[in-house]
């Protein structure tokens, strides 16, 4: 990679004028070149990585306050030898890491960035509820991008991008002061003029689409004939759960030949789904959880109020389908109009041959359709999302109805309806009462029961088995609360 001196003395310039947005802002030139020379640079990251590696995504936001230090360090930590990295100016002119250009999303404050001096910005710190209130207390604060670049330059490539364009050339001359241009990639969208500029200047690309309906065929081609497979990468949408990308879609951006990153992922199903179709790299937001490196838990965390690796909803980054943190280790599924299920890989994959499944449930406002129900599914071989008649997945699923009917039901790939494998009659759920249930697998058996209302369903049936989880609300409306889950094995 060729940077030439001109433009690293360009962007050193637009740094030492004015001091401008240094992050520390008494440097001046005799500082400049204060800082040691990172040892990792794009180069070495493009040879060593392999054909499946990962680029963390706002950190671990999914898990962890976004573009924080905290998200940062947990996503190197994991492995992470590249990250992506959003930068903006404060009214006082320093960069800090932030995604949006207002501050109300990810703070507890609220206004433009642009209008918010550093030190006021200092005295809010990262809220982003979702992610519960355990981050509250800890008040995770935005960082300094210098701050980071001296933390991870040259220890991970940071895909770096200014979202405002102010803070571009006083970014660029904060990376040119650290001596860290052989170790970043410009992320830009992939219509920025930027991308030209940064091939120019010798700089990796990372340019992205935000959306499938962006990528033409004709746009597709444009963008790659600007980059190199070697160097660069093409970013593009993971359109959600249960709709990847269209089959065309990828074939065009493959077929380019250049490096295709689908994103954010959060799944390890979608991780082997982009894989298998000649992505061999990706941007997640769950790092930890897709290489891996998190342990299978044995009971939720909820008491501890926070957002745990693997513990999925629909789209973690969608409030609507956000967790409500309740008294005692409670949690809340209340999307409005829609399912609300959790998908429990933080407690899987199970690979133990006999295993038992307990949890508590009740309902804050019980759902209208008698036959509404919640519900617990298992023996799926990996954390696709789950929610009923989605035909996507073959395993179980075990349920209480609103009018109480305790169901055992299989369901396979293709079939939208499941088929019944045995029920029984128990006491309606009453608004606000717990009730409590067990799931028993065996190599031969599955039993399901509600034990505060006796009532036992037991099969002879071997077609799956281990696997992973998921509990959640069968129904458009209700709101259902969960406590006590457990998983014992053996």
């Amino acid at each position: 990679m060729e940077i030439t001196r001109r433009t690293t003395l360009g962007w050193l310039g637009a740094l030492a004028v004015g001091a401008v947005a240094t992050g520390c802002r008494g440097a001046d030139a005799a500082d400049l070149d204060s800082s040691e020379p990172g040892g990792l640079t794009l180069d070495d990251w493009a040879a060593d990585r392999g054909d499946k590696y990962l680029v963390a995504h706002r950190g671990i936001g999914d898990v962890f306050p976004e573009h924080s230090m905290e998200s940062y360090q947990a996503a190197y930590d994991a492995g992470a030898r590249a990250m992506e990295v959003s930068v903006g100016l404060t009214s006082d002119n320093v960069l800090v890491c932030l995604h949006d250009q207002s501050v109300d999303r990810t703070t507890n404050l609220a206004g433009k960035l642009s209008g918010i001096s550093y030190a006021d910005l200092q005295k809010g710190w990262i809220d982003v509820a979702r992610l519960g209130p355990y981050w509250q207390s800890t008040k995770a604060r935005v960082p300094l991008f210098e701050d980071v670049l001296k933390r991870f330059g040259g220890r991970a490539i940071l895909c770096v991008e200014a979202k405002d364009d102010r803070a571009h050339a006083p970014m660029m001359a904060m990376i040119a002061k650290h001596r860290l241009e052989t170790s970043v990639m410009l992320k830009a969208y992939y219509r920025s003029k930027r991308i030209t500029e940064a091939k120019s200047q010798g700089l990796g690309v990372f340019a992205y689409y935000t959306t499938p309906a962006e990528m033409t065929a004709e746009s597709v081609q444009t963008v790659a004939s600007l980059l190199s497979p070697r160097t660069d990468a093409i970013v593009v949408p993971n359109s959600g759960p249960g709709g990847y990308l269209a089959p065309s879609l990828v074939e065009e951006a493959v077929a380019t030949g250049m490096t295709i990153w689908p994103y954010p992922l959060h799944r390890r199903s979608d991780l082997t789904h982009y894989n298998a179709v000649g992505m061999t790299g990706a941007v997640t937001s769950n790092i930890a959880y897709l290489l891996g490196k998190t342990e299978v838990g044995v009971a939720d965390q909820w008491s501890r109020g926070l957002a745990v690796a693997g513990e999925l909803t629909r789209d973690p980054y969608d409030d609507r389908f956000a967790l409500q943190w309740g008294p005692g280790g409670s949690v809340r599924l209340a999307a409005s109009k829609a399912q609300h299920f959790l998908t429990l890989g933080n407690l899987g994959p199970i690979t133990a041959p006999a295993y038992t499944i307990e949890f508590e449930a009740s309902y804050d406002v019980l759902p209208e359709d008698p036959a509404a129900n919640l519900t617990l599914a298992f023996g799926h071989t990996d954390d696709r999302y789950y929610e009923h008649r989605l035909g996507v997945s073959n395993g179980y699923h075990a349920i209480l109805q609103r009018d109480g009917e305790l169901g055992l039901y299989e369901h396979r790939v293709g079939k939208g309806s499941g088929t019944l494998l045995g029920s029984e009659v128990t006491a309606e759920p009453v608004r606000g009462r717990w009730m409590k249930f067990r799931l028993e697998v065996t190599p031969t058996k599955l039993a399901w029961s509600r034990l505060d209302k006796p009532a036992r369903i037991t099969v002879n049936d071997t077609a799956f088995r281990g696997g992973y989880l998921h509990l959640g609300r069968g129904s458009l409306d209700g709101t259902l609360s969960l406590r006590g889950l457990k998983v014992t094995r053996g």
